[in-house]
C-alpha cells in the first residue's frame, strides 16, 4: 500500500508542532491548522512550500485531510 503522510505526520517527523511546520514552511498556522482539521483544502502553493521544506514527494502527501 502507497504510504500517505498527513499534516500532522510530517510535522512528527520533523519532531516540530503544526504551527511550527507551516512557519518554516512559509505557510499561515491558520491556514495549515485549518487544512489539517478538514475546514480548509491544500493549494498548489501549500503542496509546494511542505514538499520544499521536509523533502517529501508530493505524491506521499495526503491532500484529503483529515
Amino acid at each position: 500500500a502507497e504510504v500517505k503522510l498527513n499534516i500532522r505526520s510530517l510535522a512528527a517527523m520533523k519532531k516540530i508542532s503544526i504551527e511550527t511546520l507551516a512557519k518554516e514552511s512559509g505557510i499561515s498556522p491558520d491556514h495549515l491548522l485549518n487544512v489539517s482539521a478538514g475546514r480548509s483544502t491544500f493549494t498548489a502553493m501549500d503542496l509546494a512550500k511542505l514538499v520544499a521544506y521536509t523533502g517529501v514527494p508530493v505524491e506521499h502527501i495526503n491532500v484529503d485531510e483529515p
